[in-house]
């Protein structure tokens, strides 16, 4: 199968290792990027161990069947022109909510990965592997009852990606979970084991709970419990840095508009309460 990646980050790089064994993958990358990955190549780093990426190194789409875009939810529309011709299927594995946004220009079959493995983009081109975690795919048309087997694509080095039918209420899931671990630990500059201290802790409940109310209000049945889920998360990940934490510290744009921003203007359009999440998207817009 002949797949292409948008975007050489963290998860992206690892997507592409994964792919690789069976399949023909090249990944998308910025034209003045190009010259410094061809030379340098694409790497994932784990523990001591660094092992080169054999996709290819691409600025165009061509002949791709299956398209996984990995950007940032602020640049998932910048990938519109990128697909204006493209007529294949599409994956998007991001955070937040941008994606159920998302209309393909060529009524393109629509999936969506969502993954808690962890990873971190250490420069260009090189990303490390932090640790194993769920991951599952599904048809962003819920009504379409055809099945694609499209995790079967993938080797199992570093996902390992089930099917489920109610990805949606996984994409909330992890939605709810990052708008409460995320904004706290990036505004406070905490680990991820420091959010279960009970000045934390706190906060992070009456932020999970109000996007839970939120969700719940839109039909949204969490496949798991978010608040036992975050715990679990919090307990796993003592030591590591959320993605939004390392976007600030790199001096970044962060995702608080496609997680916290999104949430909020889907409380506000149902009359919801949504002083917490307006709260902390205050507070990281004001340090960002």
């Amino acid at each position: 199968m002949k797949i292409s990646i948008i975007g050489p980050g963290a998860i992206g790089l690892l997507l592409a290792s994964s792919l690789e064994k069976h399949n023909d993958v090249s990944v998308l990358v910025k034209e003045e990027h190009y010259d410094i990955l061809i030379e340098n190549g694409l790497w994932i780093k784990n523990k001591n161990k660094k092992k080169r990426i054999k996709a290819n190194i691409v600025t165009k789409i061509k002949d791709a069947e299956i398209v996984i875009i990995a950007v940032k939810g602020y640049d998932l529309e910048s990938t519109r022109k990128t697909l204006q011709d493209f007529k294949g299927k599409i994956i998007i594995c991001q955070n937040g909510l941008r994606m159920l946004e998302y209309n393909s220009k060529n009524n393109n079959d629509l999936f969506s990965i969502v993954t808690s493995v962890g990873a971190i983009s250490l420069d260009l081109g090189i990303t490390e592997y932090m640790g194993t975690g769920t991951t599952v795919i599904g048809n962003l048309n819920i009504d379409d009852k055809r099945t694609f087997n499209i995790e079967e694509l993938f080797s199992r080095d570093y996902f390992e990606i089930y099917p489920v039918k109610n990805i949606i209420d996984y994409i909330w899931l992890k939605a709810t979970i990052n708008s409460a671990v995320n904004p706290i630990a990036a505004f406070h500059n905490l680990k991820n084991g420091k959010l279960s201290d009970s000045k934390y802790w706190k906060s992070v409940k009456e932020l999970l709970t109000e996007t839970m109310n939120i969700a719940g209000k839109n039909n949204i049945k969490f496949p798991h419990n978010p608040l036992e889920e975050t715990k679990k998360i919090i307990s796993n990940t003592p030591d590591n840095l959320c993605s939004m934490l390392q976007d600030l510290k790199k001096g970044q744009r962060t995702e608080i508009e496609d997680i916290n921003g999104i949430i909020v203007k889907i409380g506000r359009k149902n009359n919801l309460d949504t002083t917490l999440n307006q709260k902390y998207l205050d507070k990281i817009n004001s340090i960002s």
